[in-house]
């Protein structure tokens, strides 16, 4: 029965790729939109590149939706036997480790590929020694997260959710302590609560400081893991090398170091495999307002600080003041040489 399940399933995915692959010549303003967007940050590809990254997105995404579905509708005894068959870790000796180390462990999965079924089998793998324990909005806050807790629950074992409410950082961090998973997703870039903005795509986001506030206070160890499609039903966890900094002793400035290193590893993934980036469609909407990394001068800095002002003074109501203090500070050396 398993195996008519599968076949089904594939046949599915097959046909979605075949309709979306020849559907794609005929979205043009769907592409359009889709190029525009993916040449503020990747500006080196061409249209017939962006063209075809533009299909194998919509068919990554199918696939994804095929897969959830299917994945809710197994029994329990069938999801472990999905897991064993067609879910691997990349490197089963490093999560050997993070599993019985006996220390607190962050396992940074943004939404990249099937990153439930990833979620899945990190509860299979360690489930028994470690809680797994996800972190995120609830479905009252965001729709999509919808049925998670249902799913993950499903094995039975080694899972709790933490809802991302008044009460999460706390029990976050006492989860931490005692010496068990976390998952966070910080490829999430809405601007509330403790957010800083640090590198990505050469631009300067609003990152979420949660990850990085979490493993410093508890000195949890980071590992930043993707779920990856490898054709068919079968699919890779890769789990990167634990994240280390040099502490610096100023937490502020460590959890910037850290946060920095999380968002820079997603970049390097997503450059490496787009297609499988959820909110792929979307990252020139996000990049196009923010900071460039660098600039050549600093009155292009205050230019383009200026242009991402109303974005800003939601979390800095001083803002239009810090701007006012700014631009003396950068016109003044201009007006002293003038005068010379």
């Amino acid at each position: 029965m398993d195996q008519l399940r599968h076949l089904l399933l594939q046949a599915r995915m097959h046909l979605a790729s075949v309709q979306l692959a020849a559907a794609t010549g005929l979205d043009r303003d769907g592409l359009a939109d889709f190029a525009r967007s993916l040449k503020v940050a990747m500006p080196e590809l061409d249209m017939p590149q962006l063209r075809r990254l533009y299909r194998r997105h919509r068919i990554a995404m199918r696939h994804f939706n095929l897969l959830k579905a299917h994945l809710s509708t197994l029994a329990p005894p069938q999801l472990e036997r999905f897991l064993q068959r067609h879910v691997r870790i990349d490197d089963p000796a490093l999560l050997a480790r993070l599993r019985d180390d006996g220390k607190p462990v962050i396992f940074v999965t943004p939404h990249y590929g099937s990153f439930q079924l990833g979620c899945l089998k990190l509860i299979q793998e360690i489930g028994h020694h470690k809680t797994v324990n996800t972190f995120y909005n609830p479905p009252s806050v965001n729709s999509s997260s919808a049925g998670f807790e249902q799913l993950f629950q499903r094995l039975g074992y080694g899972f709790h959710a933490l809802f991302n409410d008044d009460s999460a950082v706390l029990k976050a961090l006492r989860v931490l302590r005692r010496g068990e998973a976390l998952t966070m997703m910080p490829d999430v870039f809405d601007i509330s609560g403790h957010a800083l903005y640090v590198p990505f795509f050469g631009r300067l986001v609003p990152a979420m400081a949660g990850t990085a506030l979490f493993a410093l206070k508890s000195n949890a160890t980071v590992v930043v893991g993707y779920s990856c499609p490898e054709g068919g039903l079968d699919s890779t966890v890769r789990l990167g090398q634990p994240l280390t900094i040099t502490r610096s002793g100023d937490l502020d400035a460590d959890i910037a170091t850290l946060t920095a290193a999380i968002l820079h590893d997603i970049e390097q993934q997503i450059r490496r495999a787009p297609e499988h980036w959820m909110y792929l469609p979307g990252i020139g909407e996000l990049l196009q307002r923010m900071l460039p990394v660098s600039e050549a001068t600093p009155q292009e800095w205050l230019r383009r600080l200026e242009a991402a002002a109303p974005s800003l003074t939601t979390v800095v109501p001083e803002m239009q003041q810090l701007l006012q203090e700014l631009a003396s500070a950068v016109h003044r050396p201009a007006l002293a040489r003038s005068s010379t």
